[in-house]
């Protein structure tokens, strides 16, 4: 099935359901039964914690996968990438908690960084064998093995919460527990399966730092475009305020999860259809328009469903905890979709087509002014703010990547996005505006979004065959 649409999607997604939605279920669990403080102040111990092992990792992921990839002789480059990793956090959990234990200030997000960084720096060790794997196109056996870990720490939250015992320190437990188990369990693998062995020369050891140096630069400027928000807001504004944005922000990645999935799909397909380095075919061009137009569809669509369900869903899950209490984040956020989506296909077409330079730099420029936006924004208006932020760093984004396809690889035609992002804002004012029963109001909403999409010859019958087709190949 590996060779079929479906089993591209299955290799894929694997690691990306057991990541994103199982662990973005985990927190939201939680979220229910720790306090708003609480989770703000694990929101931001996490959040430093990844940009910490972004940092350690000097951008060797992607390098040691190349070189593997590219030759059989290179399996040295995961046993080097583990001891940079492996020894990297040992020294940097030491400095944590040494600072922890002098520090004369007893907060809270400094008494649990320590800890939620263990559990981190052991996901991050295990990275090298990960990439080891993905290298040699053997994506299931870590997909498996995270799925696993990621079950057991529901289970495990489950025990808690009927125990009545679940606390933050509970919670630290379970994360550090689950990572040591994900690590030994891929190291344990790898081993038995041959395709692993410690050693590795120190001279090839530098020379992949060497070679890993120029990625990074766009590693620091990527990690805090991705996490500055969530960083500064609860140092700029209240753990309530982070708690809140954290748990939408949380939603809001799952929701991203069809990015996640067809990203590695539509990146190899593309390094296919180029012609020379930067040229694409007027067939290619054709495809990727077409791939486009279905993307935003549902890039759309999302949103539209998902701002629908929030407050009644959440209302009820969470005794009004979360859902109303936090429904403009989220909407904010979720607009961010429609962008991401959109962002998703810019990046790759200028990543295969070897634009790096040209990447680098939007990455730099966007990350800078999504730190600016966050300061101006978060002291004024709290995690509305960092939404806000972050919707207006994508839009800068986009046209950024749009500039730099548009005048290196090909005219792009945004007529889909605009009308399906404007289909589906008028189709949720529509509903919520006849009726205020659910169901009716997502009936509504899906009828209208779908009908005037057709009608209007947006969405036709030639842009889904020329997505499977494009993807089959």
């Amino acid at each position: 099935m590996k060779n079929t649409f479906f089993g591209k999607l299955l290799s894929s997604g694997l690691q990306a359901i057991a990541v994103q939605v199982l662990g973005g279920v985990f927190f939201l669990v939680i979220a229910a039964y720790l306090s708003k403080e609480e989770m703000g102040f694990i929101n931001w111990a996490n959040a430093v914690s990844v940009v910490l092992t972004m940092i350690l990792s000097f951008g060797m992921d992607q390098v040691v996968v190349r070189r593997i990839a590219a030759s059989e002789s290179s399996d040295w480059a995961a046993a080097a990438y583990l001891f940079h990793s492996f020894l990297g956090s040992c020294v940097t959990f030491v400095i944590l908690f040494a600072f922890k234990s002098l520090s004369n200030d007893h907060n809270y997000k400094i008494e649990i960084l320590p800890w939620l960084f263990a559990a981190q720096a052991l996901l991050f060790s295990a990275g090298p064998l990960k990439q080891l794997l993905n290298a040699k196109q053997k994506f299931a056996p870590y997909g498996i093995i995270a799925i696993i870990s990621n079950i057991i720490k529901l289970l495990a939250i489950y025990l808690f919460i009927r125990a009545n015992s679940l606390s933050i320190q509970a919670v630290l437990g379970i994360l550090i527990g689950c990572a040591a188990f994900e690590f030994a369990s891929v190291l344990f693998y790898v081993i038995a399966k041959g395709y692993f062995t410690f050693y590795f020369k120190k001279v090839a050891y530098f020379k992949l730092l060497k070679e890993a140096f120029p990625q990074y630069i766009a590693i620091l400027f990527d990690s805090c475009l991705a996490y500055a928000d969530r960083i500064l807001l609860l140092l700029l504004s209240t753990a309530i305020a982070s708690g809140d944005y954290g748990f939408a922000y949380r939603a809001y990645e799952i929701a991203k999860l069809p990015v996640v999935i067809i990203s590695p799909i539509i990146l190899a397909r593309f390094a296919k259809i180029f012609i020379g380095n930067s040229k694409l075919s007027d067939e290619g061009k054709k495809q990727v328009q077409g791939l486009f137009t279905v993307e935003m569809f549902f890039a759309c669509g999302i949103p539209l469903l998902l701002n629908l369900l929030w407050s009644p869903l959440l209302d009820y899950f969470y005794h009004g905890k979360y859902g109303s209490a936090n429904s403009s984040e989220f909407m904010i956020l979720s607009l961010c979709l429609p962008f991401q989506f959109y962002i998703n296909i810019l990046w790759t077409l200028g990543f295969a087509a070897k634009r790096y330079k040209e990447t680098t730099r939007i990455i730099a420029t966007t990350a800078v002014i999504n730190v600016v936006l966050n300061l101006i924004f978060i002291p004024l208006y709290g995690g509305n703010g960092a939404a806000v932020a972050f919707l207006l760093t994508s839009i800068i984004q986009l046209l950024m990547y749009y500039h730099n396809v548009k005048k290196h690889i090909m005219e792009f035609t945004s007529k889909a996005f605009v009308v399906f992002f404007a289909i589906s804002i008028a189709a949720y004012f529509v509903a919520i505006a006849v009726t205020n029963v659910l169901l009716l109001q997502l009936l509504i909403a899906i009828v209208i979004y779908l009908a005037v999409s057709l009608l209007s010859k947006q969405l036709q019958r030639k842009h889904l065959d020329i997505l499977f087709s494009f993807l089959k190949k």
